[in-house]
């Protein structure tokens, strides 16, 4: 398999939004169903992620796979922080070594004087926060609405996991 990756040209946002969606729409309706319809679900995403990539932290990252669009993800750098703020993978292509290739080429495109890498995932969620885990964050505490858990750990350790 061959993987690409490549930042998001946010000129493109409302043409490459559906897409995104459906991977998100189709993983999340597992994992943790809003009980809104698709339509319904896509407008306030929408509206989210417009308003968020204007930030200047902010970055989507497409990955491809044999050139097809696999998923995306999505982070924010400020200050010390390196924010996970999400992953979405289609099913068919997770457990491929996508996930370890996009992080080796996300190593020299985060800020040198980053020194925390830290990710939410909502409670109902045990495969992510495996991941988290593994990757060596630790559980420090949840976000205001008590759905999800706030992992944190040292960015330089993360990028060390991918060498």
């Amino acid at each position: 398999m061959i993987f690409k990756f490549e930042f998001m040209n946010r000129e493109k946002i409302n043409s490459t939004l559906p897409e995104l969606f459906k991977i998100l729409h189709g993983n999340m309706s597992l994992i943790a169903p809003t009980g809104g319809t698709f339509e319904e679900d896509f407008t306030v995403w929408q509206e989210y992620m417009v308003t968020a990539v204007r930030e200047e932290g902010r970055q989507i990252v497409l990955m491809r796979c044999d050139g097809e669009l696999a998923g995306y993800f999505q982070y924010d750098t400020g200050g010390s922080v390196f924010m996970m703020e999400e992953i979405q993978i289609k099913p068919q292509y997770q457990g491929n070594g996508m996930f370890r290739e996009l992080y080796r080429w996300l190593e020299d495109k985060i800020p040198g004087d980053i020194a925390y890498v830290e990710a939410y995932s909502n409670k109902d969620n045990l495969k992510s926060q495996c991941i988290l885990e593994r990757l060596g964050l630790e559980c420090v505490g949840e976000n205001r609405s008590g759905s999800s858990f706030l992992y944190r750990g040292s960015c330089k350790r993360l990028w060390e996991n991918f060498k």
